[in-house]
């Protein structure tokens, strides 16, 4: 047992350094991640407009640019913005969550011929940018008449949720399939099965993919900016940034560009720390089989 004795206090000295320096670096990741949050936080509290500062702490602090950013005017209609945003990221919840469970759960529970082969599909297709297709849904929305249309954004979310199923397959193929033959041995159907007994059980995948379908719309600049065009018709990613990409609108409209991010920003937050536990059991769950 003497003998041991050193080897284990090396082994523990071992642990302690490892697990000071990981936390060290966790750290250290963490306050670089957290400068370009603090900067904009801070200006958007900044009296002075424009982007450029002597310093990195303002010398004098308002509230002025968050008073000004709800006044509307010609190019500029922030609560429109958000409420589109809101609209539109409400029902991509909704919709997309029905129809990536949907995918999910067939594809976990069902054994179909094509089934792997739609999979891999799946996988391929999910490979490449969403960028490559915007310049063909443009003018396949152009042809219809829907650009400039805020459903025409849903309807793009939406048309793609179900290849975004892995995960949640995932998780459906953690949950033992004897409780299917559980309930279908007391006569249940398939979708009484999936009703009544997967989703009372599924609710971290649910919650995960409710989540992130919610702040897709939010985040999403690109294909937004592309359908989106009238000032009334924005989500609040486009309407932001054409107020700093005018000409001197970057000057003249930062500070109340970062006042947005920060009033944004705010429910996002609150929103995944409330739901974080859920977060974390979906991904965790869904990436045992995924």
């Amino acid at each position: 047992m003497a003998q041991n004795k050193p080897y284990t206090k090396s082994a523990r000295r071992r642990k302690f350094f490892s697990s000071a320096a990981s936390h060290t670096l966790i750290v250290i990741l963490v306050f670089i991640w957290l400068i370009p949050i603090v900067w904009v936080t801070l200006t958007a509290f900044k009296k002075s407009p424009g982007l450029s500062s002597a310093t990195f702490f303002p010398t004098e602090y308002t509230t002025e640019h968050f008073i000004q950013l709800f006044k509307v005017t010609s190019n500029r209609n922030y609560v429109r913005w958000v409420l589109n945003t809101l609209e539109i990221a409400l029902l991509n919840m909704v919709l997309t969550t029905f129809f990536t469970i949907l995918t999910a759960y067939t594809l976990s529970r069902l054994r179909f011929k094509m089934r792997k082969p739609l999979m891999n599909i799946s996988l391929i297709l999910g490979m490449f940018p969403g960028f490559m297709a915007m310049v063909a849904i443009y003018f396949i929305l152009d042809l219809f008449g829907l650009i400039n249309n805020k459903f025409s954004l849903l309807l793009v979310y939406v048309a793609g949720a179900g290849l975004g199923f892995f995960t949640s397959k995932g998780y459906f193929d953690t949950i033992s399939s004897e409780i299917d033959d559980a309930a279908k041995i007391d006569g249940a159907g398939q979708t009484r099965v999936f009703f009544q007994i997967f989703l009372p059980l599924a609710k971290p995948i649910l919650v995960y993919t409710a989540l992130t379908a919610f702040m897709s719309p939010w985040n999403d600049y690109i294909l937004a900016g592309l359908i989106l065009q009238d000032t009334n018709e924005m989500t609040v990613a486009v309407g932001l940034y054409n107020m700093v990409s005018t000409d001197y609108g970057v000057v003249q409209n930062f500070t109340m560009f970062a006042a947005g991010c920060v009033l944004i920003a705010i429910p996002i937050v609150i929103l995944y720390i409330a739901l974080q536990r859920f977060m974390v059991q979906g991904i965790t769950a869904g990436a045992v089989k995924g």
